[in-house]
């Protein structure tokens, strides 16, 4: 593929571009329709109810798309460097192979294993720095996405005068999802997709079971537009059949659709049923757990390692959207000059287990005491996990306004955040936007307590001008039907 320059800086949120009028309009209307906003949105109860989505130029959502995917062939390009198949590179990454039972080792490192993922971008003084690449069929967030961006989409139609509407939302990442599960795994229609839910790694909202499977509702209708037989069911009904095959209530499944992490699950029936199956390759999954050794975060420290054998174009494309990462340690290894460097540069630095997810383990230095810093970088040392440093990105931060439900107030506050594009099949579709709240951490993480929040694209060249009130006509009364808020775009 064609090299891709890097992206300069610049403002990616174009609310602050607004008019003060429409930034004032729409603050004060969404505060009075965030409840119907809000409504069924798992992990959406709390204090601070942002009031508006991150707004991109579609120009800045095609281009993040389009640096997305070429890191991920510079990652997938540097893991055949040093290994030929899925199995040679785990052994490489030092990952145990019981902590990933859902890998097949004889798979080939190729570009299929890019089918689903999803980034996680913060911008430093306007430049995305990719943090995390999360390439695995596992990654969430698509629901709350297409939710989110469709109800603040529909919140704001007609808000800003003219005659042509201003905002929109990105593809639905639910549809592009079922989308590249039909046709990646070749399925037929009618064939029968099941999607476990699971009790241990779900965003909060979704521990009750029955809750889950509703949520879970919009993606089984996706898989039914799509052709495929969907429905959403407990990790524990799977039951294994004579031939290594599994079934669900006596019917034989064709295809899982993972959106867990198997080795956090608890031991069952239904789990080990899956892994046989998915070894015997007798079922087909979304995806096995192959594609998630390439996020493995030591492959961002190989981009840095292999940068004099990149061209000149894809060398600057590293250097400027790619934070400085190093391996410091491997169970058993540590790098005594990085251990150095990364006791003195503390605030400069961000400590993460290289195989993590959700935020745990995560150590930002400059949020860190030196006796906590130096504390995290022992257990790094003397831990069964790889961990990497990696330099600290500055986080740009999102002018939000937030309902307080406590006390029925507005308030502002200057919050850091991440962007997290949807790509599967190589193309965009929805993007997660995760953020903080007033007095909240850096680590930005549902689980410890950021906010899940969506994109909605908007033509600049439209918000020009203000409106005259009759412009805005009444408000619709969104509360008797929410759907018509889902399908207002």
């Amino acid at each position: 593929m064609t090299s891709i320059t890097p992206q300069t800086g610049g403002p990616v949120d174009a609310w602050e571009r607004f008019p003060s009028w429409l930034r004032a309009e729409t603050t004060a209307y969404a505060a009075e329709r965030i409840g119907e906003v809000n409504q069924g949105v798992t992990g959406a109860a709390g204090t601070w109810q942002p009031l508006r989505p991150l707004y991109l130029e579609p120009s800045g959502y095609d281009r993040l798309a389009s640096v997305s995917w070429r890191l991920m062939e510079l990652v997938l390009e540097s893991c055949r460097r040093r290994a030929g198949t899925v199995g040679e590179l785990v052994d490489v990454l030092r990952v145990p192979r019981a902590d990933i039972p859902l890998v097949r080792a004889a798979d080939p490192l190729d570009e299929a294993l890019l089918v689903s993922a999803r980034p996680d971008v913060v911008y430093s003084a306007g430049v995305p720095k990719f943090v995390e690449f999360n390439i695995d069929g596992a990654t969430g967030g698509t629901h709350h996405a297409d939710l989110l961006a469709r109800r603040f989409c529909a919140l704001l139609q007609g808000r800003s005068g003219g005659g042509s509407p201003v905002f929109s939302t990105p593809p639905s990442a639910v549809d592009a999802r079922f989308a590249v599960i039909r046709s990646s795994l070749g399925l037929s229609d009618g064939d029968h997709v099941v999607i476990p839910v699971f009790s241990e790694g779900t965003v909060p909202g979704l521990e009750d079971e029955k809750v889950f499977k509703d949520w879970l509702a919009p993606m089984c209708d996706s898989g039914a537009r799509h052709g495929l037989d969907t429905v959403a069911c407990s990790l524990d009904d799977l039951v294994a059949a004579e031939d290594g095959s599994i079934s669900l209530h006596g019917r034989r499944v064709d295809a899982v659709f993972r959106l867990f992490q198997p080795v956090d699950q608890p031991a069952g029936p239904g789990l080990a049923a899956l892994v046989r199956a998915v070894q015997r390759e007798t079922v087909k999954m979304h995806t096995t757990e192959s594609p998630w050794v390439l996020g493995d975060k030591t492959t961002l420290a190989w981009l840095w390692a292999d940068r004099d054998l990149l061209t000149a174009d894809d060398r600057h494309l590293v250097e400027q959207h790619v934070p400085w990462t190093v391996l410091l340690s491997t169970p058993g290894t540590v790098d005594e000059q990085q251990l150095a460097h990364a006791r003195s540069h503390r605030p400069d630095l961000v400590l993460k287990p290289s195989n993590g997810y959700g935020g745990s383990g995560v150590v930002v230095g400059r949020a860190a005491s030196d006796a906590e810093w130096d504390a995290a970088l022992t257990g790094a040392a003397q831990s069964r996990h790889p961990h990497v440093l990696q330099r600290f990105a500055e986080p740009d931060r999102l002018e939000m306004p937030f309902l307080r439900t406590d006390t029925g107030l507005v308030e502002h506050a200057r919050v850091p955040f991440v962007v997290g594009p949807y790509l599967f099949g190589g193309k965009a579709s929805g993007v997660l936007v995760r953020h903080g709240v007033p007095g909240g951490g850096l680590v930005l993480n549902a689980h410890h307590g950021a906010l899940m929040n969506a994109a909605v694209l908007v033509d600049l060249a439209g918000l020009a001008g203000p409106v005259d009130d009759a412009d805005l006509g009444d408000d619709a009364d969104l509360g008797d039907d929410v759907d018509l808020l889902d399908r207002a775009c």
